[in-house]
């Protein structure tokens, strides 16, 4: 597990939710700050060693709050944030990356990215994205789910955060009929009512049949996966998957996103990236084809 720190106060968030998740037995902790490259070589020596000695700090009092034998390092980098991260989590073979949201910064978040958003695009592995206190485990979970063949990983991911026993998982799934947006004289309201309802039923089958071929593929044994209670909805996944964060106050949204790149990526962004803005929890973002790994918990 990778963790980047930025030695601000809402560091303690991110080192309180590593605390709580079900690490596995000779996990490795890499603590990770990284030093910006614009600062001039003699500043980057003095802020290099105050780094070490915070973060050495945070790795005696995580060792503290953390059973078992898990090891725990630390490093310091310099250079672009997004760009170290990524390849510290390579260099680490990390299963997931914990990190914080940081500061809103709404024109450049437009244009380029949080940093967490950046990290998911360069490192390709999974990110947890801390945004409430680690005042308790994951008690409140929720699933954004596509149905199609990333769904295993997904969900692989999300058992791997969730410590026994495992709590409901709502999982929330949203659609929207084909051509809606265009004028069909010959086609009535009541058709396109009738349609949803076809297409509702249709999916939410696939979705419970998915779901438990997930957690088979996860080699979850019977009664240690958590129960899943299936939300299909029609509209537009952004607003739909908001809505149902709120109804649910849930703690934790889990959600995969597809492997988009290049400027339409960056300026129109994805549905994984506007949640992660827009979502008032945890996040943790799983990009296609994740890293696969051991038991996390």
């Amino acid at each position: 597990m990778l963790v980047p720190i930025d030695l601000t106060p809402g560091a303690d968030r991110v080192l309180g939710r590593v605390a709580l998740l079900p690490l596995a037995d000779h996990a490795r902790v890499t603590l990770l700050h990284v030093i910006p490259d614009g600062l001039p070589v003699s500043e980057q020596r003095k802020a290099s060693r105050d780094a070490d000695k915070v973060l050495l700090g945070h790795a005696r009092h995580l060792r503290k709050q953390i059973r078992g034998s898990v090891s725990i390092a630390s490093s310091v980098k310099v250079g672009a944030a997004a760009k170290e991260i990524a390849a510290s989590a390579a260099a680490a073979h990390a299963d997931l990356i914990v990190m914080g949201r940081g500061g809103r910064r709404p024109l450049r978040d437009v244009f380029l990215g949080s940093t967490a958003e950046r990290v998911v695009r360069q490192a390709q592995r999974p990110v947890l994205v801390v945004r409430l206190p680690a005042r308790e485990v994951y008690c409140r979970p929720m699933l954004a789910l596509d149905v199609d063949q990333t769904a295993s990983d997904v969900v692989r991911l999300m058992v791997g955060v969730l410590p026994s026993p495992r709590p409901q998982v709502d999982v929330v799934h949203a659609f929207q009929i084909p051509y809606q947006g265009m004028m069909y004289p010959s086609l009535s309201e009541d058709e396109a009512d009738e349609r949803k309802s076809e297409l509702r039923a249709q999916l939410s089958l696939a979705l419970r049949q998915l779901l438990s071929e997930a957690l088979a593929k996860a080699h979850v044994p019977p009664g240690e996966g958590p129960s899943f209670r299936t939300h299909v909805q029609h509209g537009p996944p952004r607003l739909v998957v908001e809505k149902a964060i709120k109804k649910a106050e849930a703690d934790l949204l889990v959600l995969g996103t597809r492997a988009y790149s290049g400027i339409a990526f960056m300026f129109l962004g994805t549905v994984a990236g506007e949640l992660l803005r827009a979502a008032q929890c945890d996040v943790l973002v799983v990009p296609p084809g994740p890293v696969k790994s051991r038991r996390t918990g």
